[in-house]
C-alpha cells in the first residue's frame, strides 16, 4: 500500500514535469536584446527570441522580422522533445493502469528520458554565457517565464524518478522517509483537532410545564434542543401529576 502511494505520487510529480516541459515546445525561453545599439547601428536594437530545441527568431525594436538570420534546422531537435515528452507521459500512464514491475519501469524509463532532454536543454541554457560572444554595449540576457518553469520542470521530474526507483533499490529508506511523513501528517492533524472552536452555548427559552403545573417558563444555556420539540412534552416524557385520593 505504501509503495503504490509512492508511485501515484510520483505520477502525480511526473505529469506536472511533462506539462511544464510541454511549455518550452511553444515559448521561448531565453532572450537576448540590444537596448543600446551601437553608434550607426542600422537595426536600431534587437531581440532575438531563443527556443530550448534550439528555433531562434530576431526582431528590430520596431518588431520588423530579420530574414537574414539563419541557423541550424531545429526541426528534429522538436521531434525528439515531443516524442520523449509523449513517451514519458505514457509510462506515467502505464502506471497507473498496470501494477507491479511493469508499470514501475516503464514509468521510470519515461521519466528517465524526459529528465535527460529537459535537463540538457536547461544545461546548455545556463553554461552559455551570450554576453561573452560580443562586446557590444547594451546587451540584456533574458530568462523567460517559461525557462524558469522548464527548471521546475527539472525538480519535479527528478523527484518523480526517484519516487520510482528509491522504494525498488533503498526500500528501507522509502519506508522511513514514508514513516516521518505520516508521523508529521498524524501531528498536523492531531494539532488542528485540538485547535478546532468548541460549538457555542445557545440561549434557549424552555416550554411552559402543563397546566396546572405551576411550572414557568425558564431561560438558560443549552448545546442540546429543546425536549419538547424531541416528544412533545417540557419534562421529557414524564408522566403528568395526579391528583390525590379521597
Amino acid at each position: 500500500m505504501t509503495q503504490r502511494r509512492t508511485g501515484l505520487g510520483g505520477v502525480a510529480l511526473g505529469g506536472a514535469g511533462v506539462l511544464l516541459a510541454a511549455s518550452t515546445a511553444v515559448w521561448p525561453t531565453k532572450i537576448v536584446a540590444v537596448r543600446v545599439p551601437e553608434v550607426g547601428d542600422f537595426t536600431k536594437g534587437y531581440e532575438q527570441l531563443i527556443w530550448s530545441w534550439g528555433r531562434e527568431v530576431v526582431y528590430t525594436s520596431d518588431g520588423v522580422l530579420l530574414d537574414a538570420f539563419s541557423g541550424p534546422n531545429p526541426v528534429p531537435r522538436l521531434v525528439l522533445l515531443v516524442v520523449v515528452l509523449v513517451l514519458a507521459a505514457a509510462g506515467l500512464v502505464v502506471r497507473i493502469v498496470v501494477d507491479g514491475r511493469r508499470g514501475e519501469l516503464a514509468a521510470a524509463v519515461g521519466t528517465a528520458l524526459a529528465l535527460a532532454t529537459v535537463a540538457a536543454s536547461v544545461v546548455l541554457r545556463l553554461s552559455v554565457d551570450d554576453r561573452s560572444i560580443g562586446l557590444q554595449p547594451g546587451l540584456v540576457v533574458v530568462t523567460t517565464t517559461f525557462g524558469w518553469l522548464e527548471v521546475v520542470s527539472v525538480v519535479l521530474l527528478a523527484a518523480a524518478l526517484a519516487a520510482f526507483v528509491v522504494p525498488v533499490l533503498l526500500p528501507r529508506v522509502a519506508d522511513s522517509v514514508t514513516g516521518t511523513v505520516g508521523g508529521v501528517a498524524g501531528r498536523l492533524r492531531q494539532r488542528r483537532a485540538l485547535v478546532e472552536p468548541t460549538p457555542p452555548l445557545v440561549a434557549t427559552l424552555m416550554e411552559p410545564g402543563p397546566i396546572g403545573s405551576g411550572r414557568a417558563p425558564t431561560v438558560g444555556f443549552s448545546d442540546a434542543p429543546s425536549a419538547a420539540g424531541a416528544d412533545g412534552g417540557a419534562d421529557g416524557g414524564a408522566p403528568p401529576p395526579t391528583e390525590p385520593e379521597g
